[in-house]
């Protein structure tokens, strides 16, 4: 449990950090048990992913605690997914190769861990902000590992969702710890959370 951030904070943040930790373990555990996905599974699977971590992210970026400049970042990676998930869409209704699906995947996940790299800079003033640069790192490591292998769905698919589920592991610790601070406060100092 973190000690050193309000429960103003913690009671309204932790909701949508567990809605993303959420998606994306969801996600990753798909890829684990999916072990020969065919196109459509990739693309469409993965545009759900960016689809709903896209809507995670805007809704964790409304919130009063999240500093208003940082929401500029955070603004860019939820748009970044959700047109990456239109892409893929548009990827897999027009039959292209799976050059097109890894690349726009990695473009995703490139320009959202930069964003979430920005996004980490506000650390000090907003201690959530710490797992960004986290995330942010492991988006571009996985990006590199898409641009220097060479790549079927069945590859595609496990990057990815090994992407996912390094970020689902991260938030969902993060979130749990907010709910428990939260919790605490409650029972222990009476503390009256705002409404979600």
């Amino acid at each position: 449990m973190n000690h050193t951030i309000d429960p103003d904070t913690t009671a309204v943040i932790y909701r949508p950090i567990l809605i993303r930790a959420g998606i994306a373990l969801i996600f990753g555990i798909a890829t684990f048990f999916i072990q020969e996905p065919n196109a459509a599974v990739v693309n469409y699977g993965t545009a759900i992913f960016f689809l709903f971590s896209g809507s995670a992210m805007w809704e964790y970026l409304r919130r009063d605690p999240v500093p208003a400049k940082m929401r500029s970042p955070l603004s860019m990676i939820a748009a970044i997914w959700m047109l990456a998930a239109l892409t893929l869409v548009g990827v897999q209704l027009g039959d292209l190769s799976p050059t097109v699906t890894w690349i726009t995947i990695a473009a995703a996940l490139g320009l959202s861990g930069l964003a979430e790299l920005w996004a980490s800079t506000w650390r000090k003033s907003f201690a959530p902000a710490r797992d960004h640069l986290i995330a942010g790192v492991a988006a571009l490591v996985v990006t590199a590992l898409f641009i220097g292998m060479d790549l079927d769905y069945h590859r595609i698919f496990g990057i990815t969702g090994t992407y996912a589920l390094i970020v689902g592991v991260l938030f969902a610790i993060t979130g749990i710890g907010y709910w428990l601070d939260t919790r605490k406060a409650v029972k222990e100092h009476g503390y009256k959370p705002p409404r979600p």
